[in-house]
């Protein structure tokens, strides 16, 4: 089938194999997110090796099968590698042989998927592979080595902000984002789903625009029969996906999923402080975790206007997470066995569909902004809470504009229209004069409101700018 979206990433892996010279790429990103997809759908035919790290495999192991991709390949040797050095001084003389194969623009092509899981501790890999590459990359044949990890913090540190002299020879690097809304619609319009942009878009809201997931799903069935088979049933193949997640790409730790579990409860986010506090945790464990939730695009970190002494807040922004803490695994009650059980259940479903939704607009800020007619301006995007226990507000999405505008974003996700009464409207005034009054903002305060299913009713003075779910659809 062919690649859905990603325009820019495939652009970019491109210039890099078309360059007149060798090219290091790092390809990174939240796991299921499609990474290697994209890597075979651009050059698997021009691959001279493919080699995938294994997680709890050690050094002889991942040295075997290094070993037996190189047989694989031609290489006469049919012993593994002593060490990593053997293994790569081995691997350049098997991709520059007469018969290895060559990209349209004469490169070797190298893919090392999973790279984070071949550097282990006390193994050798980083420091044979970093020899490797600056004693090859500038004579000879000119090389496109690609690698590619889910352990998105890893990569970060190790090879995208270390001082480490690897990094610095990383030519170019890809953070693949999950599928926007508009990408998720083609890909279920190219598999023949026919469904509805808000089906679409509760698609999204459960399972966070992962193409993997989504290639679990079955055209014949609702997306209420896809979610009961595939999180629901007793051994639902995607029922512990997240604490997998968890094991695969983040440190062993408890308190990760302690985390997630306390941020699903707020859908504003916590408090850094208070979120340390109620989890227990010394200072160092607690800051050390929440940088890699951050790293890793599962948590949103954020200042907001007005709030004393302007204290940081964190907030969990995965969908599929999210999902998970509501529904597969809940911190208190018994997790539904269907998703009619769960619609059912009015106060829970609306509390988690409304929080989903919110998340999805995050997602889609730059949509936003264009809709609004503000694409090029530059933005600052949080949620908002009053201060106050009685007679408070809160905010789904402030956006601070620098030209001095702030628009107080409302994200309604109803079955219908959502209805703008008088009751709505005076709600609307009253959080807006609750923000100047507890920020002390002297800007201009502009009303969005982001409606899925649209609008009914006429009272909409206070309401600048109406958005409805196409707009989040935009390219």
């Amino acid at each position: 089938m062919d690649l859905i979206g990603r325009k820019a990433e495939r652009e970019s892996l491109e210039r890099c194999e078309s360059s007149d010279k060798s090219e290091l790429v790092c390809v990174y990103g939240r796991r299921r997110v499609g990474k290697t997809y994209l890597v075979e759908q651009t050059f698997a035919p021009f691959f001279a090796f493919h080699i995938v790290g294994s997680k709890n495999a050690g050094a002889a192991a991942q040295l075997r099968e290094f070993g037996l991709e190189l047989s694989d390949r031609g290489d006469p040797n049919s012993e593994p590698p002593a060490d990593w050095r053997e293994a790569f001084n081995r691997l350049y003389k098997v991709i520059t042989s007469p018969d290895a194969p060559k990209s349209p623009h004469g490169k070797s092509v190298v893919f090392i998927d999973e790279f984070p899981w071949l550097a282990k501790q006390r193994s050798d890999f980083l420091s044979a592979f970093s020899a490797f590459w600056n004693r090859r990359s500038t004579t000879g044949q000119k090389l496109l080595v690609i690698i590619c990890g889910s352990a998105t913090s890893w990569v970060i540190d190790h090879l995208l902000e270390s001082s480490d002299d690897l990094a610095a020879r990383v030519t170019s690097s890809i953070f693949l984002e999950p599928f926007t809304l508009a990408e998720s619609e083609a890909y279920f319009s190219d598999r023949g789903f026919d469904w509805s942009r808000e089906t679409v878009a509760e698609t999204q809201m459960i399972f966070g625009g992962l193409p993997f997931f989504f290639s679990l799903m079955h055209p014949h069935q609702s997306l209420w029969e896809n979610v009961d088979r595939l999180c629901l049933a007793p051994r639902a193949q995607l029922r512990d996906e997240t604490m997998i997640l968890l094991e695969s790409t983040m440190r062993r730790s408890r308190i990760y999923a302690e985390l997630f579990s306390l941020l699903s409860r707020h859908k504003y986010g916590l408090r850094k402080e208070e979120a340390r506090e109620s989890l227990g945790y010394s200072t160092n464990q607690f800051i050390a975790a929440v940088s890699e939730a951050v790293k890793c695009g599962y948590v949103h970190e954020y200042r907001n206007l007005g709030k004393p002494h302007h204290p940081k807040y964190i907030q969990l922004v995965d969908p599929f997470i999210l999902f998970h803490y509501h529904f597969i695994d809940p911190p208190k009650g018994e997790a539904p066995r269907r998703w009619a059980d769960f619609v059912a259940d009015q106060g829970r479903f609306t509390n988690w569909r409304g929080n989903a939704f919110e998340i999805i607009c995050l997602y889609h800020v730059s949509q936003l902004k264009a809709a609004i007619g503000i694409g090029d301006v530059k933005t600052r995007e949080y949620p908002w809470s009053s201060e106050r226990k009685e007679h408070g507000a809160q905010i789904d999405l402030v956006i601070e504009r620098a030209d001095n505008i702030i628009n107080l974003c409302e994200m309604k996700f109803t079955d219908g229209p959502f209805e703008l009464s008088k009751a709505n409207e005076q709600k609307v005034i009253a959080q807006r004069e609750v923000f100047r009054e507890e920020t002390g903002t002297k800007r201009a305060l502009k009303t969005v409101l982001v409606s899925a299913n649209g609008t009914t009713g006429s009272h909409d003075g206070s309401i600048a700018k109406k958005l409805s779910l196409d707009d989040l659809f935009r390219e």
